[in-house]
């Protein structure tokens, strides 16, 4: 190889060692944590694809099996992972503030963290098991709904309406942008049938004018009265109980009222 050559293979191998920032020789002692951060890294360059383990390694500059040194499994590395996403959102919810605003500010907490990275909705559960970390996340509209003055079955029923539509919103949302709802709805109009586009007259000058935060101030309105009517129907039904369990109550009374004065009738008077 002339000598030229080499000096040019030479300059482009410092010039690529140079450009690449992971440090060089031996690594460096790895911690669970900094195997996260690098999983969060991955994720802001592509929010939409959940990094492979052989991705992780090589953003961390190790093998594959050095994370196992920190992690049981790639479950619980991806249960870390997901843990992270949601922790903030929690300590966003003031509990001093009324149930209605913590009910908003945890939905509206929700959508803003799995936006901001929609793979981690497929961490959520995998291989026949629901993580442990979205289970803690959820936990805190149990507690939500509990200061509402929900209760027993009121209470769970509100819990997984109120997490299923929210999730479902958010991840048709991450799936396909609002606006690009809107935008390929127009641009499907004029192939719709005659019936439909009809119908959709009453409100098709108005559906540019509304936005995804609309939409979600909306469900976050219909999840507050959702919530409204189960205590209502709580507190009316609890009262229907007591009523129903005072008539009993008062008939024994009047009837043991009744067979004391009729005891106290044949008594025989002391002579």
């Amino acid at each position: 190889m002339p000598a030229s050559v080499r000096r040019g293979s030479v300059r482009k191998e410092a010039a690529r060692k140079d450009a690449d920032p992971r440090p060089r020789g031996r690594p460096a002692r790895l911690s669970r944590e900094q195997v996260i951060d690098a999983v969060m890294t991955l994720l802001a360059r592509d929010p939409h694809a959940i990094p492979t383990i052989a991705r992780i390694a090589d953003e961390v500059g190790a093998v594959p099996a050095a994370l196992y040194r920190h992690f049981e499994s790639q479950d619980d590395l991806f249960d870390g992972v997901l843990a992270r996403v949601l922790a903030a959102n929690e300590f966003e919810v003031d509990a001093r503030r009324p149930w209605e605003a913590q009910l908003a500010d945890w939905m509206r907490g929700l959508r803003g963290h799995l936006l901001q990275y929609p793979a981690v909705f497929a961490l959520m559960g995998r291989a026949g098991r629901t993580s442990p970390a979205w289970l803690d996340a959820s936990s805190a509209l149990v507690e939500i709904l509990e200061r509402a003055g929900l209760e027993g079955s009121a209470l769970a029923g509100s819990y997984l309406w109120v997490l299923e539509s929210t999730v479902g919103l958010v991840w048709q949302e991450s799936v396909l942008p609002f606006p690009e709802q809107l935008a390929n709805a127009r641009a499907s109009r004029p192939e719709i049938s005659e019936v439909a586009r009809t119908r959709f007259t009453a409100i098709a000058p108005f559906l540019d004018a509304i936005d995804g935060d609309d939409v979600f101030d909306f469900a976050i309105s219909r999840m507050q009265d959702g919530v409204r009517q189960q205590l209502e129907g709580s507190t009316s039904g609890g009262a229907a109980r007591s009523r129903a369990t005072a008539r009993p109550r008062a008939r024994a009374a009047t009837r043991a009222s009744g067979s004391a004065r009729g005891r106290a009738r044949a008594k025989p008077r002391a002579r």
